[in-house]
């Protein structure tokens, strides 16, 4: 009752809107498999039209596979949708884990910020959630999904993180591409060779002395894609290091990747 108060007091902008859809190239070598097209959703506090100093607002936008067998799409859209409904859900959780229905968990986000202005009169700083989600490669092997998301809800500053989806096309299955690797300490090398150039560090550097990988040995990051060009790799802020540092990215091509790389 308490969220259906709250959804009253507000005003709610829903859109969904669907895009042409994204067909297969010859590039990727989709086989025309799987299409998807682009969803978009907003909502946005009532204060937004008198104020938009005063405003709370969520944008999303994330790619839906359509055309495909739909046991395949139907997996790999709950997937996607769970990862995105996960990145508005702030204050609202489901009670049994589940990621929670959007328009709740949107909902929940700008009820909090209602109810932090009326406490705070003078508070004139603006929160939102931004999360885009597009197909960053797709080939008859592999599909690779990114969402990148942005979140400030007061604070000293926003919070963004990128995950990096890669799915079976034939099945829907999550892959991990740490599977196709064969020799993990080969890839650990170039991996650390690759994040020193991306950090402009030498190659003789001590990474910790220099801010990162706190608990002193390298480690590869949560995010790891597979794309055209070879493993893309990204660290988000906070993951090895100050907030401040950023994330860090960096792609192993394939030519480099040879004879550990099994895909």
């Amino acid at each position: 009752m308490h969220l259906l108060k709250i959804v009253a007091a507000i005003m709610l902008t829903l859109l969904f809107t669907a895009c042409k859809s994204t067909p297969a190239t010859d590039e990727n070598d989709t086989g025309g498999a799987i299409t998807f097209e682009e969803r978009i959703f907003n909502m946005e506090s009532s204060s937004c039209k008198t104020n938009p100093d005063r405003c709370a607002k969520v944008a999303l936008t994330y790619p839906v596979a359509t055309d495909g067998d739909a046991a395949v799409i139907a997996l790999i859209n709950d997937t996607i949708m769970k990862y995105v409904s996960n990145s508005v859900a702030i204050f609202e959780e489901s009670a049994d884990g589940s990621a929670p229905a959007l328009e709740a968990a949107a909902a929940a986000f700008i009820g909090e910020y209602e109810i932090f202005l009326q406490e705070e009169p003078e508070y004139e700083i603006g929160w939102a959630i931004e999360t885009t989600g597009k197909v960053l490669y797709q080939s008859a092997q592999y599909l690779t999904v990114e969402i990148s998301n942005y979140t400030y809800a007061g604070g000293a500053h926003p919070n963004t993180y990128v995950y990096l989806l890669n799915f079976d096309p034939a099945t829907g299955a999550l892959l991990d591409p740490m599977d196709k690797i064969s020799d993990v300490k080969k890839l650990m090398q170039l991996a650390e060779t690759k994040f020193r150039v991306a950090r402009e560090l030498p190659a003789n550097a001590d990474l910790v002395e220099e801010g990162y990988f706190w608990d002193g040995a390298f480690i590869l990051p949560q995010s790891i894609g597979i794309t055209a060009q070879g493993l893309y790799f990204f660290y988000n802020a906070y993951e090895v290091a100050p907030y401040v540092a950023g994330p860090t990215e960096f792609t192993i091509p394939y030519e480099e990747l040879k004879g550990i790389w099994q895909g």
